[in-house]
């Protein structure tokens, strides 16, 4: 199996639907600790930590403030989105 066809696994492997094209994502893991993203893989969007959508940057064009906004813990992330659920419903 090739470098890129095992980067295609573990990319499935970490990866879970979580509405239409939404998905948590991890995107590092550090000291056995996942960071995940909650993106619309169709919009190329992230949700950031105000509860809003913005771009999904690419590595080069991150910052440390992107990094902070739109990266969390997996228990974070799934209450994140579930709030973000109720505050669209709401509006």
């Amino acid at each position: 199996m090739s470098d890129e066809d095992k980067i295609k696994w573990f990319d499935l492997a970490v990866k879970f639907q979580i509405d239409g094209m939404v998905f948590l994502t991890m995107k590092s893991r550090k000291n056995n600790v996942g960071t995940w993203v909650i993106e619309d893989v169709q919009k190329h969007k992230v949700l950031n930590s105000n509860m809003e959508w913005e771009d999904d940057l690419p590595i080069s064009e991150r910052d440390e403030s992107y990094t902070l906004r739109t990266r969390f813990e997996f228990d974070t992330a799934v209450s994140m989105f579930e709030q973000y659920k109720m505050f669209a419903q709401a509006s």
